[in-house]
């Protein structure tokens, strides 16, 4: 594909989005800081040289074709990409010479996180670490489609294995999948607990959607059972206060739990006769630029101050 043949500017792009977010053309070129008649001609343009229609009208109001919403899909993750480019380059005018992305899961303890960054910048003063939240649920899609540089995952083994031969994978640490609930629980004085504990429960998440080696296919999936109702949260905290609550149970991290204290109301409890052991990796792309650096970040993280922030 020539990619110097492209019919449409970056205008158009933003057309498109802005359009989606507005029901009419007028809304949308108020939007766009342009007159009603300019949006008009531009939708006419971005039309005659693609030669198909990108948008349909029902009196007022505009309605997207399939060609728009195709075009609409590519040019949100254009203006993303753009959007990020800027910004980096921003910063190398600052004195910046790299900016390093790395994607955190949002069931990730962050406590560690300041003494990293403060570590990291005295070693690489000439890069930016920047945490981002677009690897929140799936971060290796998110390093693999490039939305990240690295990416902290967790495992259900020692050994992270790739297909991909361009990145690398170190283990950072063991963790344990724990429940987690109110210690007014009926089954707060219980050793540990089982699939079939939860079957009548209300499992209060961060995510719907199963992820891989979490609880839905370590703990849930091998015993045919799912909790009898899904309550999602964004937030942990959220979370915390609806286990105390004793409104539902949630499974967390160890690591995520370090910050509870007794007087939380909160019973951490083993998951199985066993437990359920999870490892943390830092998956990196083997780059020069970015391999470097990550060993500085892995060795932070291996470091004593590290372990004791956990």
């Amino acid at each position: 594909m020539d990619i110097t043949k492209s019919q449409l500017s970056i205008s158009h792009l933003k057309m498109i989005c802005q359009l989606e977010r507005c029901e009419t053309v007028k809304e949308a070129a108020q939007a766009l800081f342009i007159t009603q008649p300019a949006l008009t001609n531009r939708i006419r343009e971005a039309e005659r040289r693609l030669n198909t229609a990108l948008f349909y009208r029902r009196g007022r109001k505009i309605i997207m074709s399939n060609a728009g919403k195709r075009l609409l899909q590519s040019a949100k993750k254009i203006l993303e990409e753009l959007a990020r480019a800027e910004h980096d380059i921003s910063r190398l005018t600052d004195g910046i010479e790299q900016v390093l992305r790395i994607g955190l899961p949002h069931y990730a303890s962050f406590k560690w996180l300041p003494t990293l960054m403060k570590g990291f910048h005295e070693l690489h003063p000439s890069i930016e670490l920047e945490i981002t939240s677009e690897a929140a649920i799936q971060p290796l899609n998110a390093l693999l489609n490039h939305d990240v540089d690295l990416a902290m995952i967790s495992s259900a083994c020692e050994q992270f294995e790739l297909d991909e031969k361009n990145y690398c994978s170190v283990c950072i640490n063991q963790d344990e999948l724990v429940a987690c609930l109110s210690v007014k629980h009926k089954n707060a004085d219980k050793d540990y607990l089982t699939a079939q504990d939860f079957i009548d429960e209300t499992y209060v998440t961060n995510s719907t959607v199963p992820e891989k080696d979490r609880e839905y296919e370590l703990f849930f999936k091998p015993e045919g059972v799912l909790p009898k109702r899904v309550l999602q949260v964004g937030f942990s905290d959220a979370i915390f206060e609806l286990v105390k609550a004793n409104i539902g149970i949630s499974i967390f991290s160890k690591r995520q739990l370090s910050r509870l204290s007794p007087d939380d109301d909160i019973k951490v409890i083993p998951l199985g006769s066993k437990g359920l052991a999870l490892y943390w990796h830092l998956v990196y792309s083997s780059q020069t630029l970015i391999a470097e650096p990550a060993e500085s970040i892995i060795t932070l993280l291996q470091s004593t101050d590290y372990q004791r922030a956990k």
